[in-house]
């Protein structure tokens, strides 16, 4: 017996796939409201492949009705679609760059708000908390950090954190100029480490979908990184847009270092360090989005 054409032809059997995930993006969201349709196709359906193959579901088609159907699923199914790798002081050259340089302007603020977006499970959220610690601003600052992934966000609120991760989350705060003993921010306890609940008390952890949600509120600072290169330009394009309109005159975009605007981008942000992925916000009267 033949097989089917689209099992002989590995260029159509791919086809094939793609308009699977075309039609289970697109379903998701119709039923759901969760927009995965403008992020980068190769990595979107990599990770829904990737979802399907380990809880054996068959066909992508197979899976759409079962994540419907079941919360459980669903839950799994964002957990699977989000990037969660993450570490405390990731990129330690961007957080010396914000201790010197970004932290002077935010102390001139009676009260600052700052949003980190695409938060995962909470690390950088409280590396930034530390920062402000440390500069003896954590007091009169109240950190945002969103997500939609609810497991991460369950996760990040914890504040506990595998006790080897510590080690790396130490040398990458020594690394962005930090002097303090990091051991200052947290207990040990067995093979797991609780952050100080004065970090804790200063940030806001909730659900928020950067590609069907609005902006809701003003900051003076806003973290958003390695996050864009998962999205298409149209989706990046819409969420500049909000990231703009959330920032108070003259607030900081920070992106990911190997992250860059897209051209209608660079009227929003002007270059504070392009190599580290830090920008100011335009107040171009022709920027407005």
């Amino acid at each position: 017996m033949s097989k089917p054409a689209e099992e002989s032809d590995p260029a159509r059997s791919r086809e094939l796939a793609a308009i699977e995930a075309e039609a289970f993006f697109y379903t998701v969201f119709e039923h759901l409201g969760y927009d995965f349709r403008h992020y980068s196709d190769a990595s979107r359906n990599r990770r829904l492949t990737a979802f399907v193959d380990r809880h054996s579901l068959g066909t992508i088609s197979e899976a759409q009705g079962r994540v419907l159907r079941d919360p459980k699923l669903l839950t799994e199914f964002l957990s699977a679609m989000t990037v969660n790798v993450t570490e405390m002081f990731r990129d330690p050259a961007v957080f010396a760059k914000i201790r010197a340089e970004l932290l002077p302007r935010l102390a001139t603020y009676p009260r600052i708000r700052i949003w980190i977006a695409g938060c995962a499970t909470g690390e950088e959220a409280y590396s930034v908390a530390i920062l402000l610690d440390e500069a003896g601003l954590l007091d009169r600052s109240t950190i945002y950090a969103t997500d939609i992934d609810g497991d991460s966000l369950r996760a990040a609120g914890s504040a506990i954190y595998p006790a080897d991760a510590m080690v790396g989350a130490t040398r990458n705060y020594q690394g962005s100029g930090g002097e303090r003993p990091f051991s200052d921010w947290y207990i040990a306890k067995y093979d797991r480490c609780i952050l100080n609940p004065a970090l804790r008390s200063r940030i806001e952890f909730f659900s928020h979908n950067l590609a069907t949600d609005s902006a809701f509120g003003e900051f003076h600072l806003v973290l958003c990184r390695n996050v864009f290169i998962y999205f298409e330009e149209t989706l990046q394009r819409r969420v500049e847009r909000i990231f703009w309109e959330s920032l108070a005159p003259f607030g900081n975009l920070v992106l990911g270092p190997r992250e860059a605007l897209t051209a209608g981008g660079v009227q929003l942000f002007k270059p504070q360090d392009r190599r580290l992925g830090i920008y100011v916000k335009s107040q171009n009267q022709h920027a407005r989005p």
